[in-house]
């Protein structure tokens, strides 16, 4: 026994790792490094306040109305940043989906279902355009 790779952020970087020529994990170094600072970002400035906001609508554990106060204001800058990097991109990274697109889009999806509606996406137009793009790959099917 060699080991195990455990933890969904290790065990996908090392699936896109496997083939290099897909492309999930960029096509170079300085991509893939790309692609680990958004993948960062998404785990420690998406999901956290996601979380914090989107977990208690769908009754995992109580709302505490402060929090979910900090949450949303944290959400709107996390969403902003994503939205002004897609303004001159198409892709996260590049010019395919990589893997920091799949972490970004999966991130968002229960938001954009529960409690993200249709007022509060208005200001991130870049935003939506590449969340409908992604999702609109059969691979997210």
């Amino acid at each position: 026994d060699e080991g195990a790779i455990f933890m969904s952020t290790s065990i996908a970087r090392y699936i896109a790792r496997i083939n290099r020529t897909v492309g999930l994990y960029g096509q170079n170094l300085l991509e893939s490094g790309m692609i680990d600072s958004w993948i960062e970002f998404c785990t420690n400035e998406l999901e956290v306040p996601l979380c914090t906001w989107v977990l208690p609508v769908m009754g995992v554990f109580p709302d505490h109305p402060e929090a979910t106060a900090y949450a949303k204001e944290d959400v709107k800058k996390a969403l902003q940043v994503l939205d002004n990097h897609l303004l001159s991109n198409t892709y996260m990274v590049g010019h395919t989906i990589t893997l920091a697109d799949i972490s970004v889009c999966c991130a968002l999806v229960d938001g954009m279902k529960l409690v993200l509606d249709e007022n509060f996406r208005k200001p991130y137009a870049n935003l939506m355009r590449w969340f409908k793009l992604c999702l609109g790959q059969p691979e997210f099917q």
